[in-house]
C-alpha cells in the first residue's frame, strides 16, 4: 500500500473511531450538563468536516509556499498565544486561559503553535543545519520563547509536547553530540523546576506516586481511570457499555478518552488502537526519510513527532506512567481545534508523501 494512501487511511479511521468512542464517553455527561446526549459527538463532527477540507486543503499547498512564510506563521501563532491574556478575549476554565473564545468558536492557539514551529525550524535547519549554537540559536531562542507562552497559560503537556518535538528536531537537523547533549540536560532539569514552581503541580506528582493518599482530590482522577482500564479486561465490558462515563472518570471525553476505550473494547481494543497509531507513525518516519529535499524530510519528521510525542505523553499519564496532564488523544479525543489542525498536518504527510525522491534526503552536514 502506497504511504499516502495508509497515511490517509489511518487517519479517517482514528478519527471515525473518535467519533463513535466521544458519543459513549460523553453521552451521558452530555444529556445531564448539556440537556443532549449528542452535545460533544455535534461538535466534534463538525470539526471533523472542517478537518476533511483542511486536510484537502494541505494535500495541495506547495510546500515550499510554507518555507517562505514560515516566519510569518509561527508569529502568528505566537501573537495568538499572547492575546489569551487580553482580558475578555481568553477563556479560562479550570485555572487556564488556554482557549480564544471568538463568540462563534473557540480554539486553542497552542495546537497550531506546536505545528508553527515545526515549520519554523525545518526551514532553518533545511537552510542552515544547527551544528553549533551559533547556528541554533535563534530557531531555539524562538522554541523556547513559544515554551513560555504555554506555560503561561498554564499549560505544561503542551509545553513538553513543543520541548520534545524542539530537541527532536534539533538531533534530526545535525546538531553536534556534545550540543544536543547540553540542550537536553538543560531541558530535563527544567522539568522539575516547573513542577516545583507551582503548588498545585507538587500535589499532582504527589498523586501520581501514591493516588490513594488523596482518592477525592489530586488522586481520583487517576485512581478512576485505573478502574476503567482494570475492568476493561481482555476483551471489555461491551461498546457503549463503559460505566466509568457516568460521572466517575472526568473528562472521559477527551483527555482521559483512552480509559473509556480500555475499559469498554478491554487489552486487546486498546492494542488494535495503538497498533493503529503505529501505522500512522511509521509512515510518517517513511516519508521523512523518503522526501524529496532536506526541508520537507524535516517537516515530515517534526510532524510524525509531534504526533507520536502526543499520543506518547497521554497513554503514559492514563495509565499512571507519568504525572496526569491535560493533553488529548491525537484524533481521538473530544476537541474540535485539536482534530482539524492534526487532520491538517496528516494532509501535509500525504502531500509530502505524494513527491518521494530516492530513499534517504540529502544532507552536507555530518554531526560529530
Amino acid at each position: 500500500m502506497r504511504l499516502k494512501v495508509r497515511i490517509l487511511i489511518t487517519t479517517l479511521f482514528l478519527s471515525l473511531f473518535g467519533l463513535v468512542m466521544i458519543y459513549s464517553a460523553s453521552s451521558y455527561s452530555a444529556k445531564v450538563n448539556m440537556g443532549d446526549e449528542f452535545y460533544y459527538v455535534k461538535k466534534q463532527a463538525l470539526a471533523f468536516a472542517a478537518g476533511l477540507a483542511a486536510m484537502f486543503a494541505a494535500t495541495k499547498i506547495k510546500t515550499e509556499f510554507l518555507k517562505k512564510i514560515r516566519w510569518i506563521i509561527y508569529s502568528v501563532a505566537m501573537v495568538l498565544l499572547l492575546i489569551l491574556f487580553i482580558p475578555g478575549v481568553g477563556s479560562t476554565s479550570y485555572g487556564a486561559t488556554r482557549w480564544l473564545d471568538l463568540k462563534v468558536i473557540t480554539f486553542q492557539p497552542s495546537e497550531i503553535a506546536k505545528f508553527a514551529l515545526v515549520m519554523l525550524l525545518a526551514g532553518e535547519f533545511s537552510e542552515r543545519p544547527p551544528i553549533s549554537f551559533k547556528y541554533a540559536i535563534i530557531p531555539a531562542l524562538s522554541g523556547i520563547a513559544m515554551c513560555v507562552a504555554v506555560m503561561m497559560e498554564p499549560n505544561m503537556s503542551i509545553t513538553m509536547c513543543i520541548g520534545l518535538t524542539m530537541l527532536t528536531m534539533l538531533f534530526l537537523g545535525g546538531m553536534r553530540g556534545r550540543y544536543f547533549i547540553f540542550a537536553s540536560s538543560v531541558a530535563a532539569a527544567g522539568v522539575p523546576a516547573l513542577i516545583f514552581a507551582e503548588p498545585y503541580r507538587i500535589r499532582r506528582l504527589l498523586a501520581f506516586i501514591n493516588p490513594w493518599d488523596s482518592p477525592l482530590e489530586e488522586g481520583y482522577q487517576l485512581i478512576q481511570s485505573y478502574y476503567a482500564l482494570g475492568s476493561g479486561g481482555l476483551f471489555g465490558v461491551g461498546l457503549f457499555a463503559s460505566r466509568q462515563k457516568y460521572l466517575f472518570l472526568p473528562f472521559a471525553e477527551s483527555d482521559f478518552i483512552f480509559s473509556v476505550i480500555g475499559e469498554e473494547l478491554g487489552l486487546f481494543g486498546s492494542v488494535l488502537v495503538l497498533g493503529v497509531f503505529f501505522v500512522l507513525i511509521v509512515s510518517g518516519i517513511m516519508v521523512a526519510m523518503r522526501a524529496e529535499d532536506r526541508y520537507n524530510s524535516l517537516l515530515a519528521a517534526g510532524i510524525t513527532t509531534v504526533i507520536a510525542v502526543q499520543t506518547l505523553i497521554n497513554i503514559a499519564v492514563v495509565s499512571g506512567s507519568i504525572p496526569p496532564t491535560g493533553l488529548p488523544l491525537p484524533y481521538i479525543s473530544a476537541g474540535g481545534s485539536s482534530l482539524i489542525v492534526f487532520m491538517f498536518a496528516s494532509g501535509l504527510l500525504i502531500n509530502i508523501a505524494g513527491r518521494q525522491a530516492k530513499f534517504g534526503p540529502p544532507s552536507t552536514q555530518t554531526r560529530k
